[in-house]
């Protein structure tokens, strides 16, 4: 069942929007012109009475979305990326214009010997590389995707713009 969401202006009022759940239930928000809002929760989209009523705040109505938004919770599969990279990170890394590394293939740039990260992907229109290769050319606009540690990421930015190539 697609997601329905009907609204409905109440002049003097605010807005109110209602729909349904795909379990049935009927949800029916009241947003004031002040900012509160009232919440209606009906088992079922029949029910007259709610089953749960709530006044809202616009600071609590602000949270409650944040919540149901996940916005506190790290989705599982982050959770589980970060315990197998354990130290590392996998960062995207903006290549700026003005990189003395623009121009050369990834075997010169040697950024593993000089900063410890290691570039798995380039980011690049009309079409990504994947996996990026030693005689991949960084170009201007490339967005690397590097692996390391914190400290070997940040010398890696710092390198992308400080450091001119040998020779």
């Amino acid at each position: 069942m697609p997601f329905d969401l009907k609204q409905t202006r109440l002049p003097g009022v605010g807005v109110k929007y209602s729909f349904t759940t795909v379990g049935g239930s009927r949800v029916t928000v009241i947003q004031h012109n002040d900012g509160d809002r009232e919440m209606y929760v009906h088992r079922r989209a029949s029910d007259d009475d709610p089953a749960v009523v709530l006044d809202l705040r616009d600071d609590e109505a602000r949270q409650l979305g944040a919540l149901l938004g996940g916005a506190y919770e790290r989705p599982r599969i982050v959770e589980e990326l970060e315990m197998a990279l354990g130290e590392l990170s996998i960062e995207w890394v903006p290549v700026p214009p003005e990189s003395p590394w623009i121009g050369r293939t990834l075997a010169d740039c040697a950024f593993r010997a000089r900063a410890g990260v290691t570039v798995i992907a380039i980011l690049r229109e009309p079409e990504p590389i994947s996996g990026a290769q030693p005689d991949d050319v960084v170009e201007e606009g490339d967005t690397l995707v590097v692996v390391g540690k914190a400290g070997q990421v940040g010398d890696f930015r710092r390198l992308l713009v400080e450091t001119p190539p040998p020779g």
